[in-house]
């Protein structure tokens, strides 16, 4: 029960059943956020795999990134674009919240839509490029572990909204449950070198939980999302570098590379 809201809340997926959106559930339901996004991953990798067999690389990568926008309503990016509207347009934690509150995009929100998703085309391309499309399944759950991370270790930005009522209710059981699952799933697809970029991302989640803490008083379901997009745009990066580096195919024997 607590999946099927992980994958509502997280996805475009229809979902069977009815189920309240308590904040209490929304927390448990953390610990599945990697295991939703296995599932985009496969979808990734299964659109990859397809599109690579019809069209040259640039437009595979271009449908590529539309899927992966498409499954999630684009919701990490609007956490994304809101938060960056906060950290560069107010002057203290509270101007800052206000900001990012406000439905409008300013230009500081753009410029960081801008980046990632340049960056996920150019990354994806890289990939794609050199038939590595394997790592995309990881990607997502990286992603979504990232937020996981954020949620269960960083205070809350405010007493109150979304943020905070999940961050009361992801404890201990949910943050083992989804770190298990990325680490497996990171070990299995790419070995010793998933581990290393699950590294990178926990590296970089801390980073920026500090810079919320520092700069909104702790984090937000904004930033949550932000986070979300940073680590997706990080994993690929780390993951083209170590192909570049010719990591040895230490990684799951039944899947095309």
């Amino acid at each position: 029960m607590d999946f099927l809201l992980a994958l509502r809340f997280l996805s475009i997926l229809p979902v069977p059943g009815r189920v309240e959106a308590t904040d209490r559930r929304l927390g448990r339901s953390t610990a599945w956020y990697p295991l939703v996004g296995v599932l985009l991953g496969t979808l990734l990798f299964g659109c990859a795999y397809l599109c690579t067999r019809l069209w040259s690389v640039l437009p595979a990568a271009f449908l590529c990134l539309a899927v992966w926008t498409l499954f999630t309503r684009g919701l990490h990016l609007d956490g994304l674009a809101d938060t960056f509207d906060g950290l560069g347009g107010g002057a203290n934690p509270d101007s800052r919240l206000a900001i990012m509150k406000d439905s409008r995009v300013g230009v500081f929100g753009v410029v960081a839509l801008i980046i990632v998703l340049i960056g996920k085309f150019a990354l994806l391309s890289e990939l794609i490029g050199v038939y590595r499309i394997r790592g995309l399944i990881l990607i997502p759950v990286l992603g979504r572990w990232a937020m996981l991370l954020l949620i269960f270790t960083f205070p809350a930005a405010s007493k109150s909204g979304l943020g905070h009522g999940v961050k009361r209710h992801c404890r201990l059981p949910q943050f083992i449950l989804g770190t298990v699952v990325a680490v497996a799933c990171a070990w299995l697809l790419l070995g010793l070198w998933g581990l290393v970029a699950l590294a990178v991302v926990a590296g970089i989640g801390a980073a920026f939980g500090l810079l919320f803490v520092t700069k909104l008083g702790g984090c937000t379901g904004d930033s949550y999302g932000a986070v979300c997009e940073i680590s997706e745009v990080v994993s690929l990066a780390a993951v083209a570098i170590l192909i570049h580096l010719r990591m040895p195919s230490w990684s799951f024997p039944y899947l095309p590379t």
